[in-house]
């Protein structure tokens, strides 16, 4: 199952450098705008907002490793996140035509009061249209941050 995405990205990368130059415009501005319904989606534990932004082949990668479909992922995102203060850095959002990369430095703190820091990466894709996210993988940060 991973294959297959990372196989996306791969082509995602390979086929659209001269276009990440452009200037920022609406596709950006309309994925920036998802990116920001994610995060919002999962801290009110919205359900309904994940199961119309994911496209029915959606692919997680956990921070564990573990690689969940849509189903799954929306299971988990019903579940409150012991998360506070969450706060994005180092957001970068690709559009390559009908296809965008989001990555950004996650960074927020648990009930008990300890930090956690995790990046992820997200694959959208434009069909109809209307942008889906088709997967996310989240890595979590070991090493300092600057």
């Amino acid at each position: 199952m991973a294959r297959p995405a990372l196989a996306l990205i791969a082509l995602l990368l390979l086929a659209g450098p001269a276009r990440a130059a452009e200037p920022a415009g609406a596709d950006e501005s309309a994925v920036r705008q998802l990116n920001d319904d994610y995060v919002r989606a999962f801290l009110s534990c919205d359900v309904a907002r994940f199961r119309a932004m994911l496209a029915d082949e959606f692919i997680g990668v956990l921070a564990s490793g573990a690689v969940v479909d849509k189903a799954e992922f929306l299971a988990q995102a019903a579940q409150r996140p012991d998360a506070a203060d969450l706060r994005l850095r180092d957001v970068v959002i690709r559009v390559y035509g009908d296809s965008a990369v989001v990555a950004a430095l996650v960074t927020y703190r648990r009930a008990d009061g300890s930090g956690v820091r995790t990046r992820y990466t997200s694959v959208y894709v434009r069909r109809g249209g209307r942008w889906g996210i088709v997967l996310v993988q989240w890595t979590r940060v070991t090493a300092p941050v600057n």
